[in-house]
Protein backbone atom coordinates (compact mmCIF):
# COMPACT_ATOMS: atom_id res chain seq x y z
CA UNK A 1 0.00 0.00 0.00
CA UNK A 2 1.35 3.45 -0.93
CA UNK A 3 1.86 6.17 1.71
CA UNK A 4 -0.97 8.13 0.07
CA UNK A 5 -3.35 5.20 0.44
CA UNK A 6 -2.31 4.74 4.07
CA UNK A 7 -3.08 8.39 4.87
CA UNK A 8 -6.43 8.15 3.08
CA UNK A 9 -7.36 5.07 5.08
CA UNK A 10 -6.17 6.77 8.27
CA UNK A 11 -8.42 9.76 7.64
CA UNK A 12 -11.36 7.44 7.07
CA UNK A 13 -10.67 5.68 10.38
CA UNK A 14 -10.57 8.94 12.36
CA UNK A 15 -14.29 9.49 11.98
CA UNK A 16 -15.31 12.65 13.85
CA UNK A 17 -11.87 13.28 15.34
CA UNK A 18 -10.54 16.68 14.26
CA UNK A 19 -7.66 16.56 11.78
CA UNK A 20 -6.07 18.74 9.14
CA UNK A 21 -3.81 18.38 6.11
CA UNK A 22 -3.62 22.12 5.48
CA UNK A 23 -0.03 23.03 4.58
CA UNK A 24 0.12 26.09 6.82
CA UNK A 25 -1.35 24.19 9.76
CA UNK A 26 1.10 21.35 9.31
CA UNK A 27 4.02 23.76 9.18
CA UNK A 28 2.93 25.50 12.39
CA UNK A 29 2.22 22.31 14.31
CA UNK A 30 5.48 20.64 13.25
CA UNK A 31 7.69 23.21 14.98
CA UNK A 32 8.94 23.87 18.47
CA UNK A 33 11.63 26.29 19.68
CA UNK A 34 14.47 24.45 17.94
CA UNK A 35 15.40 27.71 16.18
CA UNK A 36 17.23 28.70 19.39
CA UNK A 37 19.93 26.31 18.15
CA UNK A 38 21.84 27.67 15.12
CA UNK A 39 22.62 24.07 14.14
CA UNK A 40 18.96 23.05 14.08
CA UNK A 41 17.52 26.18 12.45
CA UNK A 42 18.14 25.05 8.90
CA UNK A 43 18.38 21.32 9.52
CA UNK A 44 14.84 20.94 10.89
CA UNK A 45 13.12 23.66 8.93
CA UNK A 46 10.72 22.10 6.45
CA UNK A 47 10.35 18.79 8.28
CA UNK A 48 6.59 18.66 8.56
CA UNK A 49 3.91 16.14 9.39
CA UNK A 50 1.55 14.89 6.71
CA UNK A 51 -1.50 15.03 8.95
CA UNK A 52 -2.35 16.89 12.16
CA UNK A 53 -4.72 15.12 14.57
CA UNK A 54 -6.35 16.77 17.60
CA UNK A 55 -8.21 14.28 19.83
CA UNK A 56 -10.55 15.79 22.40
CA UNK A 57 -10.18 13.11 25.06
CA UNK A 58 -8.44 9.87 25.88
CA UNK A 59 -10.94 7.76 23.94
CA UNK A 60 -10.32 9.78 20.78
CA UNK A 61 -6.59 9.53 21.39
CA UNK A 62 -6.91 5.76 21.59
CA UNK A 63 -8.86 5.70 18.30
CA UNK A 64 -6.24 7.87 16.55
CA UNK A 65 -3.33 5.82 17.88
CA UNK A 66 -5.00 2.56 16.88
CA UNK A 67 -5.56 3.88 13.36
CA UNK A 68 -1.92 4.98 13.07
CA UNK A 69 -0.82 1.55 14.27
CA UNK A 70 -3.01 -0.26 11.73
CA UNK A 71 -1.70 1.81 8.84
CA UNK A 72 1.87 2.09 10.17
CA UNK A 73 1.84 5.88 10.23
CA UNK A 74 4.71 7.48 12.23
CA UNK A 75 3.57 9.46 15.28
CA UNK A 76 4.97 12.58 16.91
CA UNK A 77 3.09 13.54 20.07
CA UNK A 78 2.84 17.29 20.63
CA UNK A 79 1.98 19.45 23.61
CA UNK A 80 2.53 23.21 23.58
CA UNK A 81 5.60 23.02 21.36
CA UNK A 82 7.83 24.80 23.89
CA UNK A 83 10.73 22.32 23.63
CA UNK A 84 14.10 23.61 22.46
CA UNK A 85 15.78 20.54 20.96
CA UNK A 86 13.36 19.56 18.22
CA UNK A 87 11.49 17.18 20.53
CA UNK A 88 8.20 18.08 18.83
CA UNK A 89 9.46 18.02 15.23
CA UNK A 90 8.45 15.00 13.09
CA UNK A 91 11.68 13.88 11.47
CA UNK A 92 9.95 11.50 9.04
CA UNK A 93 6.53 12.94 8.34
CA UNK A 94 3.53 10.96 9.48
CA UNK A 95 1.07 12.27 12.06
CA UNK A 96 1.46 14.94 14.69
CA UNK A 97 -1.02 14.19 17.46
CA UNK A 98 -1.83 17.23 19.58
CA UNK A 99 -2.80 16.28 23.14
CA UNK A 100 -3.46 19.76 24.53
CA UNK A 101 -7.21 19.07 24.74
CA UNK A 102 -6.52 16.21 27.18
CA UNK A 103 -6.31 18.61 30.09
CA UNK A 104 -7.47 18.94 33.65
CA UNK A 105 -6.38 18.19 37.19
CA UNK A 106 -7.78 14.77 38.09
CA UNK A 107 -7.27 15.16 41.84
CA UNK A 108 -4.70 14.95 44.56
CA UNK A 109 -3.90 12.24 47.02
CA UNK A 110 -2.81 12.30 50.63
CA UNK A 111 -1.84 10.02 53.44
CA UNK A 112 -4.61 7.78 54.84
CA UNK A 113 -6.64 9.61 57.46
CA UNK A 114 -5.22 13.01 56.52
CA UNK A 115 -6.60 15.67 54.22
CA UNK A 116 -3.22 17.09 53.23
CA UNK A 117 -2.27 16.27 49.63
CA UNK A 118 1.05 14.58 48.91
CA UNK A 119 0.70 14.20 45.12
CA UNK A 120 -1.36 15.73 42.33
CA UNK A 121 -2.45 13.94 39.16
CA UNK A 122 -3.30 15.59 35.84
CA UNK A 123 -3.98 14.73 32.22
CA UNK A 124 -1.02 15.08 29.90
CA UNK A 125 -2.19 18.25 28.13
CA UNK A 126 -2.69 20.27 31.30
CA UNK A 127 -0.67 23.49 31.35
CA UNK A 128 1.82 23.25 34.21
CA UNK A 129 0.86 26.61 35.72
CA UNK A 130 -2.80 25.52 35.79
CA UNK A 131 -1.88 22.61 38.06
CA UNK A 132 -0.30 24.99 40.55
CA UNK A 133 -3.32 27.31 40.31
CA UNK A 134 -5.62 24.40 41.14
CA UNK A 135 -3.73 23.19 44.22
CA UNK A 136 -2.34 26.41 45.70
CA UNK A 137 -5.58 27.25 47.56
CA UNK A 138 -4.87 24.09 49.59
CA UNK A 139 -1.45 25.49 50.53
CA UNK A 140 0.58 23.26 48.20
CA UNK A 141 2.38 23.55 44.85
CA UNK A 142 4.49 21.50 42.46
CA UNK A 143 8.08 20.94 43.54
CA UNK A 144 9.45 22.17 40.23
CA UNK A 145 8.32 23.47 36.87
CA UNK A 146 9.90 24.70 33.64
CA UNK A 147 10.50 28.36 32.90
CA UNK A 148 7.75 27.87 30.30
CA UNK A 149 5.22 26.89 32.99
CA UNK A 150 2.60 29.28 31.62
CA UNK A 151 2.73 27.55 28.20
CA UNK A 152 4.14 24.03 28.63
CA UNK A 153 1.97 20.97 29.16
CA UNK A 154 2.83 18.64 32.01
CA UNK A 155 3.21 15.68 29.65
CA UNK A 156 5.57 17.66 27.44
CA UNK A 157 7.59 18.73 30.47
CA UNK A 158 8.03 15.13 31.59
CA UNK A 159 8.73 13.83 28.07
CA UNK A 160 11.15 16.56 27.02
CA UNK A 161 12.32 18.45 30.10
CA UNK A 162 14.66 17.51 32.92
CA UNK A 163 14.78 20.23 35.61
CA UNK A 164 13.70 23.82 36.17
CA UNK A 165 12.35 26.20 38.76
CA UNK A 166 12.67 24.42 42.10
CA UNK A 167 15.63 22.24 41.06
CA UNK A 168 17.98 24.24 43.29
CA UNK A 169 16.12 22.62 46.20
CA UNK A 170 14.49 19.43 44.90
CA UNK A 171 16.94 18.19 42.26
CA UNK A 172 16.10 17.15 38.72
CA UNK A 173 13.05 15.24 37.52
CA UNK A 174 14.85 11.90 37.27
CA UNK A 175 16.02 12.10 40.92
CA UNK A 176 14.17 9.45 42.91
CA UNK A 177 10.77 10.65 44.12
CA UNK A 178 10.30 13.62 41.80
CA UNK A 179 7.88 11.78 39.49
CA UNK A 180 5.35 9.65 41.34
CA UNK A 181 3.62 7.90 38.45
CA UNK A 182 3.00 8.01 34.71
CA UNK A 183 0.19 6.49 32.69
CA UNK A 184 1.40 5.55 29.22
CA UNK A 185 -0.55 4.49 26.13
CA UNK A 186 1.04 1.83 23.93
CA UNK A 187 0.98 2.24 20.14
CA UNK A 188 -0.91 -0.90 19.17
CA UNK A 189 -3.93 -1.78 17.10
CA UNK A 190 -5.76 -2.12 20.43
CA UNK A 191 -3.83 0.39 22.59
CA UNK A 192 -3.29 -0.49 26.24
CA UNK A 193 -2.82 1.90 29.14
CA UNK A 194 0.12 1.05 31.42
CA UNK A 195 0.82 2.56 34.85
CA UNK A 196 4.48 3.16 35.69
CA UNK A 197 5.71 3.85 39.22
CA UNK A 198 8.96 3.95 41.14
CA UNK A 199 12.12 3.97 39.05
CA UNK A 200 10.20 2.69 36.03
CA UNK A 201 9.01 6.27 35.37
CA UNK A 202 12.53 7.20 34.25
CA UNK A 203 12.26 4.75 31.38
CA UNK A 204 9.78 7.12 29.72
CA UNK A 205 10.88 10.42 31.27
CA UNK A 206 12.92 12.60 28.87
CA UNK A 207 12.53 10.07 26.05
CA UNK A 208 10.86 12.60 23.70
CA UNK A 209 7.83 10.32 23.48
CA UNK A 210 9.86 7.61 21.75
CA UNK A 211 8.77 4.73 23.98
CA UNK A 212 5.20 5.44 25.00
CA UNK A 213 2.57 8.19 24.89
CA UNK A 214 2.20 9.84 28.29
CA UNK A 215 -1.50 10.28 29.08
CA UNK A 216 -1.46 11.09 32.82
CA UNK A 217 1.19 12.43 35.17
CA UNK A 218 1.29 12.21 38.98
CA UNK A 219 3.76 14.49 40.76
CA UNK A 220 4.64 15.16 44.41
CA UNK A 221 3.77 18.52 45.94
CA UNK A 222 5.51 20.85 48.38
CA UNK A 223 4.36 23.67 50.68
CA UNK A 224 3.41 26.77 48.71
CA UNK A 225 5.40 29.46 50.51
CA UNK A 226 5.04 33.16 49.84
CA UNK A 227 7.80 33.50 47.27
CA UNK A 228 9.73 36.73 46.75
CA UNK A 229 11.66 37.68 43.64
CA UNK A 230 15.04 39.34 44.13
CA UNK A 231 17.39 40.90 41.60
CA UNK A 232 20.89 41.08 43.10
CA UNK A 233 24.05 42.67 41.69
CA UNK A 234 27.72 42.03 42.45
CA UNK A 235 30.75 44.10 41.35
CA UNK A 236 32.58 40.92 40.31
CA UNK A 237 31.27 37.62 38.98
CA UNK A 238 33.42 35.72 41.50
CA UNK A 239 31.26 37.27 44.23
CA UNK A 240 28.06 36.27 42.42
CA UNK A 241 29.37 32.72 42.09
CA UNK A 242 30.39 32.52 45.76
CA UNK A 243 26.96 33.78 46.82
CA UNK A 244 25.19 31.29 44.53
CA UNK A 245 27.16 28.32 45.86
CA UNK A 246 26.74 29.51 49.46
CA UNK A 247 22.99 29.88 49.18
CA UNK A 248 22.66 26.62 47.28
CA UNK A 249 24.59 24.85 50.05
CA UNK A 250 22.45 26.35 52.82
CA UNK A 251 19.77 23.70 53.31
CA UNK A 252 17.85 25.92 55.73
CA UNK A 253 17.28 28.66 53.15
CA UNK A 254 14.20 28.04 50.99
CA UNK A 255 14.93 28.99 47.39
CA UNK A 256 13.21 28.24 44.12
CA UNK A 257 15.68 29.62 41.58
CA UNK A 258 19.30 30.80 41.80
CA UNK A 259 20.47 32.10 38.43
CA UNK A 260 23.87 33.85 38.06
CA UNK A 261 24.64 35.89 34.90
CA UNK A 262 28.10 37.36 34.33
CA UNK A 263 28.59 40.86 32.93
CA UNK A 264 27.53 41.97 30.32
CA UNK A 265 24.61 39.49 30.21
CA UNK A 266 22.38 41.60 32.52
CA UNK A 267 22.46 44.30 29.85
CA UNK A 268 20.94 41.84 27.37
CA UNK A 269 17.68 41.94 29.35
CA UNK A 270 16.09 45.34 28.56
CA UNK A 271 13.51 44.78 31.29
CA UNK A 272 16.22 44.26 33.95
CA UNK A 273 19.17 46.25 32.61
CA UNK A 274 18.15 49.42 34.44
CA UNK A 275 18.36 47.60 37.77
CA UNK A 276 21.98 46.46 37.37
CA UNK A 277 24.85 48.96 37.13
CA UNK A 278 26.83 48.50 33.94
CA UNK A 279 29.88 46.37 34.58
CA UNK A 280 28.31 44.30 37.36
CA UNK A 281 27.10 40.70 37.36
CA UNK A 282 23.67 39.55 38.45
CA UNK A 283 21.92 36.77 40.34
CA UNK A 284 18.18 36.27 39.88
CA UNK A 285 16.65 34.67 42.92
CA UNK A 286 13.34 33.41 44.27
CA UNK A 287 13.21 32.86 48.03
CA UNK A 288 10.48 32.12 50.59
CA UNK A 289 9.55 35.16 52.66
CA UNK A 290 10.88 33.61 55.89
CA UNK A 291 14.28 33.08 54.25
CA UNK A 292 14.71 36.59 52.86
CA UNK A 293 16.63 37.85 55.95
CA UNK A 294 19.11 34.98 55.48
CA UNK A 295 19.41 35.87 51.80
CA UNK A 296 20.14 39.47 52.74
CA UNK A 297 22.91 38.33 55.08
CA UNK A 298 24.57 36.25 52.36
CA UNK A 299 24.23 39.04 49.79
CA UNK A 300 25.99 41.49 52.09
CA UNK A 301 28.63 38.94 53.14
CA UNK A 302 29.59 38.50 49.49
CA UNK A 303 29.68 42.20 48.64
CA UNK A 304 26.42 42.33 46.71
CA UNK A 305 23.37 44.53 46.76
CA UNK A 306 19.68 43.73 46.37
CA UNK A 307 18.48 45.98 43.57
CA UNK A 308 14.84 44.90 43.45
CA UNK A 309 12.44 42.79 45.49
CA UNK A 310 8.77 41.96 45.04
CA UNK A 311 6.18 39.25 45.48
CA UNK A 312 6.23 36.44 42.91
CA UNK A 313 4.88 37.64 39.57
CA UNK A 314 4.48 41.27 40.70
CA UNK A 315 7.67 42.72 39.21
CA UNK A 316 7.79 45.82 37.05
CA UNK A 317 9.61 43.78 34.38
CA UNK A 318 6.34 42.38 33.04
CA UNK A 319 6.73 38.63 33.62
CA UNK A 320 7.49 36.20 36.45
CA UNK A 321 11.19 36.44 37.27
CA UNK A 322 11.66 32.77 36.40
CA UNK A 323 10.94 33.66 32.77
CA UNK A 324 14.38 35.31 32.69
CA UNK A 325 16.12 32.09 33.77
CA UNK A 326 16.77 28.53 32.53
CA UNK A 327 15.58 28.04 28.93
CA UNK A 328 14.16 31.54 28.76
CA UNK A 329 17.58 33.11 29.26
CA UNK A 330 18.93 32.14 25.83
CA UNK A 331 15.64 33.12 24.23
CA UNK A 332 16.12 36.62 25.66
CA UNK A 333 19.84 36.77 24.88
CA UNK A 334 19.04 36.03 21.25
CA UNK A 335 16.68 38.98 21.10
CA UNK A 336 19.79 41.05 21.75
CA UNK A 337 21.92 39.08 19.26
CA UNK A 338 20.48 36.14 17.33
CA UNK A 339 23.95 34.66 16.79
CA UNK A 340 24.38 33.89 20.50
CA UNK A 341 24.36 30.29 21.64
CA UNK A 342 25.71 28.02 24.37
CA UNK A 343 26.17 24.42 25.49
CA UNK A 344 24.52 22.37 28.21
CA UNK A 345 27.42 21.72 30.57
CA UNK A 346 26.99 20.01 33.93
CA UNK A 347 29.50 21.21 36.53
CA UNK A 348 31.06 18.72 38.98
CA UNK A 349 29.84 18.83 42.56
CA UNK A 350 33.34 18.66 43.99
CA UNK A 351 35.10 22.04 44.01
CA UNK A 352 32.00 23.59 42.43
CA UNK A 353 32.86 27.21 43.19
CA UNK A 354 36.42 26.82 41.96
CA UNK A 355 35.22 25.22 38.73
CA UNK A 356 32.66 27.95 38.07
CA UNK A 357 35.26 30.67 38.60
CA UNK A 358 37.83 28.77 36.53
CA UNK A 359 35.45 28.46 33.55
CA UNK A 360 34.52 32.14 33.89
CA UNK A 361 38.20 33.09 33.83
CA UNK A 362 39.54 30.65 31.25
CA UNK A 363 36.73 31.17 28.73
CA UNK A 364 36.44 34.94 29.13
CA UNK A 365 37.56 35.50 25.54
CA UNK A 366 34.72 33.25 24.33
CA UNK A 367 31.87 34.93 26.22
CA UNK A 368 30.27 35.63 29.61
CA UNK A 369 29.10 32.75 31.79
CA UNK A 370 25.50 31.90 32.65
CA UNK A 371 24.62 28.94 34.88
CA UNK A 372 21.61 27.69 36.81
CA UNK A 373 22.15 26.27 40.28
CA UNK A 374 20.54 22.88 40.82
CA UNK A 375 20.81 19.78 42.91
CA UNK A 376 21.38 16.40 41.26
CA UNK A 377 21.97 12.95 42.76
CA UNK A 378 21.71 14.54 46.22
CA UNK A 379 24.40 17.20 45.80
CA UNK A 380 24.73 20.79 44.63
CA UNK A 381 25.77 21.43 41.04
CA UNK A 382 24.88 23.81 38.24
CA UNK A 383 24.46 23.74 34.50
CA UNK A 384 25.18 26.24 31.78
CA UNK A 385 28.10 27.55 29.75
CA UNK A 386 29.68 30.68 28.36
CA UNK A 387 27.34 32.54 26.02
CA UNK A 388 29.09 33.12 22.70
CA UNK A 389 28.49 33.95 19.06
CA UNK A 390 28.02 30.88 16.88
CA UNK A 391 30.45 30.56 13.97
CA UNK A 392 30.18 26.95 12.81
CA UNK A 393 29.69 23.42 14.06
CA UNK A 394 33.45 22.93 14.26
CA UNK A 395 33.55 25.79 16.75
CA UNK A 396 30.90 24.05 18.90
CA UNK A 397 32.98 20.87 18.80
CA UNK A 398 36.11 22.75 19.87
CA UNK A 399 34.31 24.48 22.76
CA UNK A 400 32.79 21.15 23.80
CA UNK A 401 36.22 19.54 24.03
CA UNK A 402 37.68 22.51 25.91
CA UNK A 403 34.88 22.48 28.50
CA UNK A 404 35.27 18.74 28.98
CA UNK A 405 39.00 19.17 29.57
CA UNK A 406 38.04 21.73 32.22
CA UNK A 407 36.13 18.97 34.04
CA UNK A 408 32.58 19.61 32.81
CA UNK A 409 30.14 17.07 31.40
CA UNK A 410 28.48 18.13 28.15
CA UNK A 411 25.04 17.20 26.83
CA UNK A 412 24.46 18.20 23.22
CA UNK A 413 21.54 20.62 23.14
CA UNK A 414 21.91 21.05 19.37
CA UNK A 415 20.43 17.69 18.35
CA UNK A 416 16.97 16.07 18.46
CA UNK A 417 18.55 12.60 18.75
CA UNK A 418 18.60 11.14 22.27
CA UNK A 419 21.81 9.21 21.90
CA UNK A 420 23.68 12.16 20.44
CA UNK A 421 22.31 14.42 23.18
CA UNK A 422 23.79 12.41 26.01
CA UNK A 423 21.40 13.55 28.73
CA UNK A 424 19.02 10.60 28.55
CA UNK A 425 20.44 7.14 29.24
CA UNK A 426 19.16 4.83 26.49
CA UNK A 427 19.90 1.38 27.80
CA UNK A 428 18.27 -2.06 28.03
CA UNK A 429 15.23 -0.82 30.01
CA UNK A 430 14.49 1.92 27.50
CA UNK A 431 14.95 -0.43 24.56
CA UNK A 432 12.66 -3.00 26.18
CA UNK A 433 10.00 -0.36 26.83
CA UNK A 434 10.29 0.79 23.21
CA UNK A 435 9.76 -2.77 22.05
CA UNK A 436 6.77 -3.32 24.34
CA UNK A 437 4.99 0.03 24.07
CA UNK A 438 5.84 0.79 20.42
CA UNK A 439 6.11 -2.61 18.68
CA UNK A 440 5.91 -1.12 15.17
CA UNK A 441 8.54 1.56 15.84
CA UNK A 442 6.20 4.44 14.99
CA UNK A 443 6.91 6.85 17.84
CA UNK A 444 9.36 9.75 17.41
CA UNK A 445 11.08 8.06 14.50
CA UNK A 446 14.75 8.96 14.17
CA UNK A 447 15.11 10.26 17.73
CA UNK A 448 16.10 7.11 19.59
CA UNK A 449 17.27 4.27 17.41
CA UNK A 450 18.97 5.41 14.20
CA UNK A 451 22.71 5.64 14.78
CA UNK A 452 23.35 6.10 11.05
CA UNK A 453 20.67 8.72 10.54
CA UNK A 454 21.87 11.81 8.68
CA UNK A 455 20.48 14.08 11.41
CA UNK A 456 22.48 12.21 14.01
CA UNK A 457 25.65 12.56 11.97
CA UNK A 458 25.09 16.21 11.13
CA UNK A 459 24.37 17.27 14.72
CA UNK A 460 26.85 15.09 16.63
CA UNK A 461 29.43 16.74 18.90
CA UNK A 462 32.33 15.09 20.77
CA UNK A 463 30.36 15.31 24.01
CA UNK A 464 30.71 12.75 26.79
CA UNK A 465 27.13 13.21 28.01
CA UNK A 466 25.88 13.18 31.57
CA UNK A 467 25.93 10.26 33.98
CA UNK A 468 23.83 9.65 37.06
CA UNK A 469 24.61 7.89 40.30
CA UNK A 470 21.23 6.16 40.09
CA UNK A 471 21.18 5.45 36.38
CA UNK A 472 18.32 2.96 36.32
Amino acid sequence: MSPTDSLTNLRDDLGSIAFSTDTRKLRTKSRDRFAESPVLRDLLRGRNAEIFIAPRDKDELRTAVAACARHRIPITVRGAGSGQFGQGVPLRGGAVIDVTALSGVLGWHGEPGRRLPTTVRALTGTVVADIDAAIRPSGWELRMHPSTARQATVGGYIAGGHAGIGSCRWGILRDTGNITALEVMAVEEHPRLIELRGRDVNTVHHAYGANGIITEVELPVAPAWEWHELVVSFPEFEQAARFSVDIGSSDGILTKVVSPHAHPLPQYFPELAGLIPDGESMVLLMAAVQSVPNVEDLVHANGGRIRYRCLEGKGTYGAPLYEFTWGHSMLRYQRHNDKLTGLMALFPQQNLYETIVGVHRDFAELGPLHVEMKRIDGGLSCQGSPVFEFVCKEQLAEVTERLQRAGLFIANSHTPVLGAGGMKPWGPKEIAAKREFDPYGLLAQGKSDDTEDTINASTALPNNGWSYRLST
